[in-house]
C-alpha cells in the first residue's frame, strides 16, 4: 500500500511517516518547495514538492497512491484570507486531485476547533475544509485533534507553557476555567494512523483527545509545577481581555488575532472519544 502525506515534512507529518511505515505502508511526502524539514524525514520516504493552494504543483503527487492523508494547514496568520486560501481552498484542491487521479481514501486532519460555538477564522477554514471532504463521493475520515502535547506537536501548548513559566505573575482570560482534554502526540499521530487505514473508519468523524479533562488554569498549575516554578495566577475578566487586545502579545506570537488567541480560553474543547476507542482502537493515556 502507498499513501501521500500532504503537509508530511511538519513535525506531526514526519512522526505520521514513521508510524505508517512501522504499519507496512510505503510513504510519500508533499511538501513545499525548499521545506528544510524534508531532512529529517525517515528513510525511505518519498518526497515532492507543491503547494494545496496550487492545484496544478500537487496533481502530480497524487498518481500511484491508494490513500491520502491530508495535514497540510496553517494554524498561525494574522492575514484570515491565508486560512481560506490554504486551509479551506487547499482542502478543496487535495479534494479535486483525488477524484482526477482515481484514489478513493482521504483522512483529512481537521480541528476540535471547529466545536467552538464562535469560529475563528482558523477554525471557519477547518470546517469548510471538513464540507469539502464530506461533499467529495470519497471514502473519507475526518479527525478532530485537541490541543496536543510532546514531541510531534504542540505548538499551542508550547506557547501556552512559556507564556505560563515566563512571568512572576500572569493573568489568565476567565480564571482559566475552560475545560480540555489534551493529547499526547504520540497518541494522536497513532489515531491518525489508524483512521486512515481502517475500514471501519470511512464516513466517520473522530475526536482525538486524551481521557483527562483539566482545565486551562489546572493545566499551568501542572506546567510551573513541572517547571519548578510557583508563579501567581491572577485572573482576567474577559471584558479587559477583550478589550486591551494584549494576549497574543503577552503570549509571545503576535502572528494571530486577538480573537485567536483568545479561544483557546474561552471555550471548553472535551469531546466523547468511544467512537475512536471502538473503531480505532485508541487507548490515550494522561497527556500531563
Amino acid at each position: 500500500m502507498k499513501v501521500l502525506v500532504t503537509g508530511g515534512a511538519g513535525v506531526v507529518g514526519k512522526a505520521l511517516c514513521r508510524e505508517l511505515q512501522a504499519r507496512g505502508v510505503c510513504v510519500r511526502v508533499l511538501t513545499l518547495p525548499g521545506d528544510t524539514g524534508v531532512d529529517l524525514l525517515p528513510e525511505g520516504v518519498e518526497v515532492v514538492y507543491g503547494d494545496v493552494a496550487d492545484y496544478a504543483s500537487i496533481r502530480p503527487a497524487f498518481d500511484g497512491v491508494d490513500c491520502v492523508f491530508h495535514l497540510a494547514a496553517i494554524l498561525l496568520s494574522r492575514d484570515a484570507s491565508a486560512f481560506e486560501r490554504i486551509n479551506a481552498g487547499g482542502t478543496r484542491n487535495v479534494v479535486s486531485a483525488c477524484q482526477d487521479s482515481g484514489v478513493h481514501r482521504l483522512l483529512y486532519v481537521s480541528s476540535i476547533s471547529v466545536t467552538y460555538p464562535v469560529l475563528t477564522p482558523y477554525g471557519a477554514s477547518k470546517l469548510a475544509g471538513e464540507s469539502a471532504v464530506r461533499e467529495s463521493g470519497l471514502d473519507w475520515t475526518i479527525v478532530r485533534p485537541t490541543l496536543v502535547i510532546g514531541d510531534g506537536g504542540g505548538v499551542e501548548f508550547r506557547m501556552y507553557a512559556d507564556f505560563v513559566c515566563r512571568f512572576p505573575v500572569y493573568p489568565l482570560p476567565g480564571g482559566g476555567t475552560a475545560r480540555k482534554k489534551p493529547v499526547r502526540s504520540v497518541d494522536l499521530v497513532k489515531g491518525i494512523a489508524a483512521a486512515g487505514l481502517a475500514p471501519e473508519a470511512i464516513g466517520n468523524t473522530y475526536a482525538l483527545a486524551g481521557p483527562e479533562v483539566m482545565t486551562m488554569a489546572g493545566m499551568a498549575a501542572r506546567i510551573l509545577r513541572t517547571a519548578g516554578k510557583r508563579h501567581l495566577m491572577v485572573p482576567l475578566p474577559w471584558w479587559i481581555a477583550k478589550r486591551l487586545a494584549v494576549l497574543r502579545n503577552w503570549i509571545g506570537v503576535r502572528r494571530v488575532s486577538a480573537a485567536q488567541a483568545l479561544a483557546g480560553f474561552l471555550y471548553d474543547a472535551v469531546p466523547d472519544i468511544e467512537n475512536a476507542r471502538k473503531d480505532l482502537d485508541y487507548n490515550p493515556e494522561k497527556a500531563l
